[in-house]
């Protein structure tokens, strides 16, 4: 975390009472953040947390470079088990390759709030549609509807449960429909061969300087990947 978030945290830890200040921080709960330090410096302060994660093990360390899934977790735990923090948010951003695993975070996140409670812990599902070649609808129909269906399950199970907010059951349904009825990520020429080769190029340059494997990781996606 940024010297400036802590100089930050230190002023409102020191001066109590003269600002009505809601404060929030964004952190990526990696493996290099001091947790012990934040939950030193944020004692009896009401604090957000926002985070970043939309898939679990190799799945998320994939798409987020440098993140160790088993670190986050670990962090996100110990947040919680502090009971500091007047909730903490995970923000997902959806991609093509997150749909694979999505499910499962949603279920580990419910899992966090039924242990909890419904406010410790939230998410929401923001649709990326730049870079065009990164999103969801790049993905074969068939495959879309593979995972279409494991959210509607998902939501099938949970839509009801007082443990859920309503703009979770919304961001759910809204990814369902998306998925279901929307063929281009937006307004612009959606040119699929030139995003195809796009999707092909990037992730490939990415295994290459990343020490990375497509394959590996979403074995899924291989065969459609092999044939781009």
């Amino acid at each position: 975390m940024s010297a400036h978030t802590w100089r930050l945290v230190d002023w409102f830890r020191d001066n109590r009472g003269r600002s009505n200040t809601r404060l929030a921080i964004n952190s990526n709960l990696g493996t290099d953040v001091d947790i012990d330090r934040l939950l030193a410096s944020t004692q009896d302060m009401a604090i957000d947390l926002y985070t970043s994660n939309e898939a679990i093990s190799t799945q998320a360390e994939y798409i987020r470079d440098g993140l160790v899934w088993d670190d986050w977790a670990n962090n996100v735990e110990r947040l919680l088990d502090s009971g500091q923090f007047r909730g903490i948010h995970v923000m997902a951003t959806i991609n093509a390759l997150c749909l694979s695993t999505l499910d499962q975070l949603l279920e580990c996140i419910m899992n966090w709030k039924l242990e909890y409670g419904r406010d410790a812990i939230s998410f929401t599902l923001n649709i990326l549609r730049f870079p065009s070649f990164q999103s969801p609808l790049i993905l074969p129909d068939a495959q879309r509807t593979v995972y279409r269906q494991r959210l509607e399950t998902w939501l099938e199970h949970w839509s009801d449960s007082e443990f859920v907010h309503e703009h979770e059951v919304n961001h759910t349904q809204r990814l369902i429909d998306y998925l279901d009825v929307v063929k281009t990520p937006h307004s612009e020429a959606f040119d699929r061969p030139r995003l195809l080769n796009d999707f092909r190029q990037f992730y490939t340059q990415y295994d290459q300087r990343r020490s990375k494997d497509f394959r590996a990781t979403f074995p899924e996606l291989k065969e459609w990947y092999d044939s781009l």
